[in-house]
């Protein structure tokens, strides 16, 4: 009698997938081996200014809480308004990123303030 794989697969395929998902924190690099970043002017956006992203709380928060699933050039290659700031931080709360409410504020206030949308 053959024995039904299926279900075998598909209990080692959740355990994986949530595996990968609770695992994401693991590959996060500690802030002190990011490189220190270049201070901007609070007046003009960092993506004008050529230069790497402001210091300060919120980019504390990116490097460590975004940056456990993604290259933090991801968030900083966007340019978005801050509706759709705050859209994705929270659709990133909804994939596991830990940020408490008045941290992913003070994420999409950086974010908005920093890497805005074009102007049209």
């Amino acid at each position: 009698m053959k024995p039904n794989i299926i279900p075998r697969f598909a209990a080692g395929a959740a355990i994986l997938a949530v595996g990968l998902f609770k695992g994401c924190g693991l590959a996060a690099q500690p802030a002190a081996s990011q490189s220190t970043p270049a201070p901007t002017s609070a007046a003009a956006p960092a993506a004008a200014m050529g230069t790497a992203p402001p210091p300060g709380p919120a980019l504390d928060l990116i490097t460590a809480h975004c940056a456990a699933c993604h290259e933090t050039s991801i968030v900083f290659g966007q340019r978005k308004s801050a509706d759709d700031w705050a859209s994705t931080v929270q659709l990133m709360v909804d994939r596991g990123a830990e940020l408490k409410p008045e941290e992913a504020d003070t994420v999409v206030d950086y974010l908005t303030r920093n890497f805005p949308a074009a102007p049209h």
